[in-house]
């Protein structure tokens, strides 16, 4: 009987835990990219967006928090996640259970968010 409840408990854990970010992003087309933009990479996301949040027009908010953390609130409704990761050639990972992929940039001085479908958000960092 123990050893079923353990079981069971196992299979539990195992389809309510969130999915964890890859090791490496997903690769990029040259389409994703503006005239304009600049790239960024990990260190410099780490550096700007950890522990902050990111304000986009509609009062939609993205929060990277400093214990890795992740919740986006829109429209009354928050979205949370249990992890976040930042990749090299600017992509960020939000850890759902099917992880989230967009792209960051800098374009005349504005963050700038590109998503799947190459829509850009401008958003402004916040403490």
């Amino acid at each position: 009987m123990k050893i079923l409840i353990s079981a069971l408990c196992g299979v539990f854990v195992s389809f309510t835990a969130q999915a964890a970010c890859p090791a490496k992003a997903p690769k990029l087309s040259k389409s994703f990219f503006s005239d304009g933009d600049q790239k960024v990479n990990a260190a410099w996301l780490q550096k700007n967006l950890a522990g902050r949040k990111v304000v986009y027009p509609g009062k939609e908010v993205e929060t990277y928090a400093a214990d890795g953390s992740y919740s986006y609130k829109a429209n009354g409704q928050t979205w949370s996640a249990g992890s976040y990761k930042f990749y090299d050639n600017g992509m960020r990972c939000i850890g759902y259970a099917k992880p989230r992929f967009d792209l960051y940039v800098v374009n005349d001085g504005k963050l700038v968010l590109v998503n799947e479908g190459k829509g850009r958000y401008v958003g402004q960092i916040r403490n």
